[in-house]
C-alpha cells in the first residue's frame, strides 16, 4: 500500500468499470497490463479503499494473467466475466522521454464490447460510496440514469464533446479530460454553468488544472528523475484525485494528490505493475 495516512479508508467502496486490456510494448517485446478501469481499480487499492473492478475478460493467457493480477492487488472481481474470446488489447510505443503512443488501428476490443450489465450487477453497484467510469463505456447512459447516492467520476480521455459533457454533469461529479491548453476557456465557462462540479484537465508535464465554480485551480507537474512510461499515468491521477476529493471535498488536496500518484505511475512500464 503506498504510505499516506490521508487515503487510509474504512469500508469505503469504490467500483471501477468497465476497460481492462493487454498493453503490446515493441519497442520491449513485452506485454503489460492497461485499461483505465483496471488501472484506477488497483490505484484505488493501493490508497486504502476497497475497490472492485466490473468487466469482462476473455478466456485467453491475457485474460488469465490480468484476472490473477487483480486477484494479487485483492481487488474485487465479483462482477468480473470470463467471456469466449480474447481480452481487449492495444499497442504502445514511447519516445525517449518516456511519453506513450497509442498506435493507429492496433485497439481491438475482443470480448469489451460484449460485456453488458444485468440487473443483480447494477444491484451490486448500488452499494458501493464511488463510481468511476469512462465515457466512451458501452453503458454509460445507463450509469447517468442509476446513480443515485454515488460520487460519480468520468474519465471523457481525449474525447472533447462539449455537448456530452455539459449533459453528463447533470449527474456525474467529477469529469477528467486528458488535452492541451486550448481547451481552458471553454472548460471554464462551462464549469460556471454546473455549481458543485469539479471538471479537471491534465496536461502531461505541464501540470494539471481544475475548474469548480468560477474558480480555477493549478498544479504543477511533480518532478521526477526519470520517465519510464507514461501509461497509466493519467488513471493514477484520477484515483488519487477522487480519492482525496471523496475525503476533504478539497480541489487545491485532490489536485495534489493526483500529481504524487501520478508521479509514482510513470516509474514503470505499463498501466499498472505486474507485481
Amino acid at each position: 500500500m503506498i504510505p499516506d495516512s490521508d487515503f487510509e479508508r474504512e469500508k469505503v467502496n469504490v467500483a471501477c468499470f468497465s476497460v481492462a486490456a493487454i498493453d503490446f510494448f515493441p519497442q520491449l517485446n513485452a506485454w503489460y497490463a492497461g485499461g483505465n478501469s483496471l488501472n484506477q481499480a488497483v490505484r484505488f487499492k493501493e490508497l486504502g479503499f476497497n475497490s472492485a473492478f466490473i468487466g469482462a475478460l476473455g478466456t485467453d493467457d491475457a485474460g488469465d494473467r490480468l484476472a490473477a493480477l487483480l486477484t494479487n492487488k485483492q481487488v474485487d472481481i465479483t462482477s468480473l466475466k470470463r467471456i469466449d474470446g480474447f481480452t481487449a488489447r492495444n499497442k504502445i510505443i514511447n519516445d525517449a522521454a518516456g511519453e506513450r503512443f497509442g498506435v493507429d488501428g492496433a485497439w481491438e476490443s475482443g470480448v469489451y464490447e460484449a460485456f453488458s450489465m444485468t440487473e443483480t450487477e447494477w444491484f451490486y453497484l448500488s452499494n458501493f460510496d464511488i463510481w468511476a467510469t469512462h465515457a466512451n463505456c458501452p453503458f454509460f447512459n445507463s450509469t447517468l440514469a442509476r446513480k443515485t447516492t454515488q460520487l460519480l467520476s468520468v474519465d471523457f480521455l481525449h474525447l472533447r464533446d462539449y455537448d456530452l459533457l455539459q449533459h453528463c454533469l447533470i449527474t456525474a461529479d467529477i469529469v477528467f479530460f486528458g488535452g492541451t491548453a486550448d481547451m481552458i476557456g471553454e472548460l471554464a465557462q462551462i464549469a460556471k454553468k454546473t455549481p458543485e462540479k469539479v471538471i479537471v484537465l491534465t496536461l502531461g508535464a505541464e501540470g494539471s488544472m481544475a475548474f469548480s465554480d468560477s474558480k480555477t485551480y493549478m498544479q504543477e507537474a511533480l518532478p521526477l528523475e526519470k520517465v519510464i512510461d507514461t501509461t497509466g499515468c493519467g488513471d493514477a491521477f484520477q484515483a488519487g484525485f477522487t480519492g482525496s476529493y471523496y475525503k476533504m471535498r478539497n480541489v487545491p488536496d485532490a489536485l495534489l494528490a493526483g500529481a504524487e500518484l501520478g508521479r509514482i505511475a510513470a516509474m514503470s512500464f505499463g498501466g499498472v505493475p505486474w507485481n
